[in-house]
């Protein structure tokens, strides 16, 4: 279990994630307090993305067309990317070696970390991602209250699988999910791992009420 992998989710996550660990502990050793490594995993893996594409649509961008793009903040974020420094760049790429070094001394250790996939339920279907961002779940963390574990872009930087699975319902009947991230290469033993947990839960054949 990735430490403060719970820090500022919702009661119902909290509380799902709870009963998953009580499942992987009825077949496997659950380490409750495995800490990543303390690196800018999102920083680095934003000044990446917004450089990187960029440059991958760098015609678009230049050419005005994004002017034509249904999403408003669309329309304009290609602007703000094209602005990313190279020396920021390069620094973040830089950074990536022993980053992605430090997580894979991690994972060796383990067949699979395991975290809430998110703080909150799942997106409705329908949500305007136009609208302004719903308040956090909990107040900003405080300095004796650490952030989430940065788990989504600490494998996202570096290039490790991960896999999801139903683990119950949260808020307005909508669902929550585990996280298992592992080793490079490592599909295999992630895939067993949530066949395993799978058979010992009927979470992924649950749907939420319909509404009315």
């Amino acid at each position: 279990m990735v430490r403060n992998a719970t820090e500022r989710a919702q009661p119902e996550v909290k509380e799902n994630f709870r009963k998953s660990l009580e499942v992987l502990r009825s077949f496997a050793a659950v380490d409750e307090d495995v800490e990543l490594p303390d690196y800018p995993w999102g920083a680095a893996v934003g000044i990446i993305v917004d450089a990187e594409g960029a440059s991958a649509f760098r015609d678009l961008i230049e050419s005005g067309g994004t002017r034509a793009l249904r999403a408003p903040a669309d329309r304009v974020g290609g602007y703000q990317a094209v602005m990313t420094l190279a020396v920021d760049y390069l620094e973040a790429m830089r950074a990536r070696v022993p980053m992605r070094s430090a997580l894979d001394a991690l994972l060796a250790r383990y067949d699979a970390l395991v975290a809430p996939t998110r703080g909150a339920v799942a997106t409705p279907i329908g949500y305007d991602f136009d609208k302004p961002p719903a308040p956090a779940p909990s107040p900003t963390p405080s300095p004796d209250r650490p952030a989430p574990a940065a788990t989504i872009p600490a494998g996202n930087l570096a290039g490790v699988p991960a896999l999801c699975v139903p683990n119950g319902f949260g808020q307005h009947g909508l669902p929550t999910s585990l996280q298992l991230i592992g080793r490079a290469f490592s599909e295999g033993t992630l895939i067993a791992i949530a066949d395993r947990y799978q058979q010992a839960t009927d979470w992924h054949t649950r749907r939420p009420p319909a509404l009315g």
